[in-house]
């Protein structure tokens, strides 16, 4: 979502009356800001159930999850032609946990092929902490919800929307892509006295190579439950490097 903002239609555009003008576009930057902070810190006390849409290039990846304060579990798909990769992710306190068929083994986690084809879809196991390995488990925890969310400003009101039958204020700001460039964002969160997060959505435009995407939050406050593994290989004998 691409907007003028507010402080050029102030100075160069709105005619008479800058300093009011200024003045009116202070206030609501910091109102969007404290609305956005108190979304953010909601976000981080309650599990949630999401589901995240993502797509650039010729692949689209699908990610379901739910998070508790120490446990969580997600599902994600990528899909790039004809060939799909399939992996689910458990955090448990400090382990994390990982089941995929061959082709993520492969592409995502850099199993040789011989590796990839006999744990197909066993459960593998590795100590968080672990740099490399990490990323498989992040965002699984009520207070990685908050990191998932962040946000830069200037921060600013956007249209107002229904999501999930909601009344929802849009907040827009600035995410970093994985080349370090900013990327217009919207947060929508629920009107009223909750700052429920609702959903969150990436539209760089079209042609800047950045994935477009949005999560959607739903269940606030939800009981979770994750099953540990009844047995489990050491990822990390198999991939010492990560």
């Amino acid at each position: 979502m691409r907007r003028i903002p507010m402080i050029v239609c102030a100075i160069t555009l709105c005619g008479a009356g800058s300093v009011a003008g200024l003045a009116g576009v202070s206030a609501a930057a910091a109102s969007a800001k404290s609305t956005y902070a108190a979304a953010v810190a909601y976000a981080a006390t309650q599990n949630v159930h999401y589901t995240s849409k993502a797509a650039q290039g010729g692949a689209v990846l699908t990610v379901v999850g739910d998070t508790s304060p120490t446990a969580g579990s997600q599902s994600l798909t990528i899909q790039n032609g004809g060939t799909i990769e399939k992996m689910t992710a458990t955090r448990i306190g400090s382990m994390g946990y990982v089941r995929a068929n061959a082709s993520a083994l492969s592409k995502i986690l850099g199993l040789t092929a011989k590796e990839s084809a006999t744990y197909a879809n066993k459960w593998l196991s590795f100590p968080v902490g672990t740099p490399a390995l990490d990323g498989l488990v992040s965002g699984l925890r009520n207070k990685d919800v908050s990191t998932e969310l962040k946000m830069t400003g200037p921060y600013s009101f956007g249209t107002p929307a229904t999501i999930q039958g909601h009344q929802a204020q849009a907040i827009n700001g600035f995410t970093t892509d994985s080349t370090g460039k900013k990327v217009a964002s919207t947060l929508y969160v629920e009107a009223g006295t909750t700052p429920r997060p609702l959903q969150e959505s990436t539209d760089p435009g079209q042609g800047s190579g950045t994935a477009t995407g949005s999560v959607t939050f739903t269940n606030w406050g939800q009981r979770t439950h994750v099953a540990k593994p009844a047995s489990a290989h050491s990822l990390l004998t198999l991939n010492p490097a990560g």
